[in-house]
């Protein structure tokens, strides 16, 4: 059910998600995992944080709308399994804010975070 979330489309797998929107398939995995088990989040946020930054611009705007998509749900279904829907709200919120220096839902404003010049 999260790989529909995250791909926005029922059925959808986290492969071909990637393959469509020119994302590294390692980058894909490590984002899925970490929404899929936030507890793994530690271990994949290097794997998230070097694969974003190669990402396209029409590739990162697609990740931003799955961070987004992931809160809504989060939102909708909060009491289902309240931890771990606490857990998943929280990593995509925080992932949201560190690729994208903002997170639409709670700031409002959209904004990229500066990149250090060479």
């Amino acid at each position: 059910m999260l790989a529909g979330i995250i791909t926005g489309k029922r059925g959808m797998t986290i492969q071909s998600w990637s393959k469509v929107h020119g994302l590294e398939k390692s980058f894909a995995r490590a984002l899925y995992r970490s929404l899929e088990d936030p507890d793994e989040m530690p271990y994949v946020l290097d794997a998230i944080t070097k694969g974003f930054g190669k990402l396209p611009k029409p590739a990162k705007k697609e990740v931003r709308n799955a961070l987004i998509r992931v809160q809504i749900q989060c939102s909708i279904h909060g009491n289902s399994d309240p931890l771990m829907i606490s857990k998943q709200l929280y990593i995509a919120q925080t992932l949201e804010k560190l690729l994208f220096g903002s997170n639409l839902l709670l700031d409002g404003v959209e904004e990229e975070p500066e990149r250090k010049k060479s």
